[in-house]
């Protein structure tokens, strides 16, 4: 198995280095960064895409549970670990997709456990086939349904329970899918989720320009649409665009 990438946030620096000697003698992990917070951490996972993140729950300035709502979001978000002093968080952990939770003072007991989860983890998606994205959606056109080829989607918008599909000829078409449901289907490499009303086909974003309280407008072409990116949303913008 190749060396798995980890980064380690913790705002005690001796259980960073602690945690760090433990992972790396065990010979399957190298961690490539310490972080004192949530927000140095998210900059970490930023740099070096790790596999696996240790998360203290109780940081300054963001903490564990904020960093991880955060990771969520990303197209391939990486393996979460809780490390605190305080079991009682440990339903919480669970809640937000962390593969495991690990007490204070921790030791190769809780290094082995962990290995395992990512042994298991990583046979998963070696052996889970590539994910079958939609290529073309059926949206409403009178009494049709037209047939309408993703790369033709300049953005989906929620209006009330409705879902309408806007086209890159100007063209708007009302669908029987959910936002929800659009967002599993679709390429997330191609599409994104920018906001809870909001889908947006990437390619189609000419500009980005600075919204209220420091977000950010999609400025769609052909024809163009100016598109808020929701504050939840807003981390992930990095995965498409250079920000």
């Amino acid at each position: 198995m190749s060396l798995c990438k980890a980064v380690i946030a913790d705002d005690e620096i001796l259980m960073c280095d602690e945690l760090k000697c433990l992972l790396e003698a065990s010979g399957e992990i190298t961690v490539a960064g310490l972080a004192g917070n949530g927000k140095e951490a998210l900059a970490l996972i930023e740099k070096h895409d790790p596999e696996i993140v240790f998360l203290d729950i109780q940081m300054p300035v963001m903490n564990g549970m904020e960093v991880s709502r955060l990771l969520s979001a990303k197209a391939r978000p990486p393996m979460i670990v809780f490390v605190t002093a305080f079991s009682n968080f440990a339903v919480d952990a669970f809640k937000v997709d962390a593969v495991d939770y690990i007490l204070k003072p921790f030791d190769e007991a809780d290094i082995e456990r962990v290995l395992k989860k990512l042994h298991e983890h990583r046979r998963f998606f070696q052996t889970k086939q590539p994910p079958k994205f939609l290529k073309k959606v059926l949206a409403e056109a009178g009494d049709r349904l037209e047939v309408i080829d993703t790369t033709r989607i300049q953005f989906f918008r929620a209006e009330e329970r409705l879902v309408f599909l806007h086209s890159t000829d100007g063209k708007r078409y009302e669908t029987k899918y959910r936002l929800n449901e659009l967002e599993e289907m679709l390429d997330p490499e191609e599409f994104f989720r920018c906001h809870r009303n909001f889908i947006v086909n990437v390619n189609h974003i000419s500009q980005l320009a600075n919204w209220f309280h420091r977000g950010y407008l999609l400025i769609m072409q052909n024809p163009s649409a100016e598109i808020p990116v929701g504050r939840v949303y807003a981390p992930r913008l990095k995965h498409y665009l250079p920000i």
